[in-house]
């Protein structure tokens, strides 16, 4: 059974929430790499995302009558251990560039520790409003994995 995510607050720029996922690494890496994955569980509209050093993603999302949009620029990539990019939330020009790092350990009962930590929040407002969507984008996440 999976655990509930944990958060820790280090400050005001970082949000970091910790799964520990009972699926094996490679499905988790899978899960969160794979843009055909992504748009079942993150993105609800549509994904892209060429998962390497470089590469770019486009993110759309439509829920409760609005449409937000993400562009991703993928940073680093360690498969199946880290992933990071950065992205920008297209519908609200104030809000700054963050980044997102997606740390993965495989356990010894087959498993998955999930580290995921999003950096660079400027505006409490801001930081406040995404502790609330990786508290959903995680609990999606793990939906998504149990199906």
């Amino acid at each position: 059974m999976n655990a509930p995510a944990t958060d820790a607050v280090t400050n005001l720029a970082t949000i970091e929430k910790t799964l520990d996922l009972s699926h094996p690494i490679e499905r988790v890496w899978s899960a969160i790499s794979n843009p055909a994955e992504l748009v079942k569980w993150f993105p609800n509209t549509s994904a892209t995302l060429d998962a390497r050093p470089g590469g770019v993603g486009h993110w759309v999302w439509d829920f409760d009558d609005n449409h937000f949009e993400a562009e991703i620029h993928v940073v680093e990539v360690e498969p199946p251990c880290r992933l990071v990019w950065t992205w920008d939330h297209r519908e609200d020009s104030d809000k700054p560039i963050t980044t997102v790092e997606w740390q993965l350990t495989e356990r010894a009962d087959g498993g998955t520790t999930l580290v995921v930590r999003e950096s660079g929040f400027q505006d409490p407002a801001h930081r406040t409003d995404n502790v609330q969507g990786w508290d959903s984008e995680t609990d999606e996440l793990v939906a998504y994995l149990d199906s």
